[in-house]
């Protein structure tokens, strides 16, 4: 039986969570680098107080099957952004977990914890070229804002802004079939 038969659960980090955030992290730099604007060469030599540093930006959600860490999810928001705002990102699934259901799964619970706490609307940025991202996020009711942003240091390649108002309600969730939970 695959590991996808079972539910996956989504738990929410603590900086004393750091080192567990470090290896997942860098697993997914190497398992998916074109998905990422930061790379494994840059994070690998990362120290203690700059893991504990990316707890400061945000929360990470990590979702795990079994014993085996198999998903990321960051929340952060901006220094200057209001408080009812803040954004996704770093969303990431091992390969064997794709496909059914997981990354719709750890975004639907993230955003039920900001809605719960107040905020409003979600926000992301999304690689050209992530088609995959592109649909899940517009399955469960992003939109694009119509900014976009060349990146310096991939040149050719931009991203896309992505918006969710949470005040609407819940988020659409998508249909998946029996692997969903």
């Amino acid at each position: 039986m695959s590991k996808s038969w079972f539910m996956p659960y989504i738990e929410l980090l603590t900086s004393d969570d750091w080192l567990r955030l470090k290896e997942v992290r860098l697993f997914a730099l190497q398992d998916s680098p074109d998905s990422f604007l930061s790379t494994y060469e840059r994070e690998k030599d990362y120290n203690r107080d700059q893991w504990l540093a990316e707890f400061d930006r945000g929360d990470w959600h990590i979702g795990t099957i079994g014993r085996e860490d198999v998903g990321l999810l960051g929340v952060t928001r901006e220094v200057d952004a209001p408080t009812g705002e803040c954004y996704l990102e770093y969303l990431w699934v091992s390969q064997d977990q794709r496909r059914f259901g997981f990354a719709s799964h750890i975004v639907t619970v993230a955003l039920e914890r900001l809605r719960e706490i107040g905020v409003t609307t979600a926000f992301l940025w999304v690689l050209n070229g992530n088609e995959a991202a592109v649909r899940l996020y517009r399955k469960l009711g992003f939109s694009s804002t119509g900014l976009r942003q060349p990146l310096e240091e991939r040149p050719g390649r931009y991203e896309e802004q992505l918006r969710l108002d949470l005040a609407r309600g819940q988020p659409r969730p998508v249909t998946c079939g029996q692997h969903c939970p």
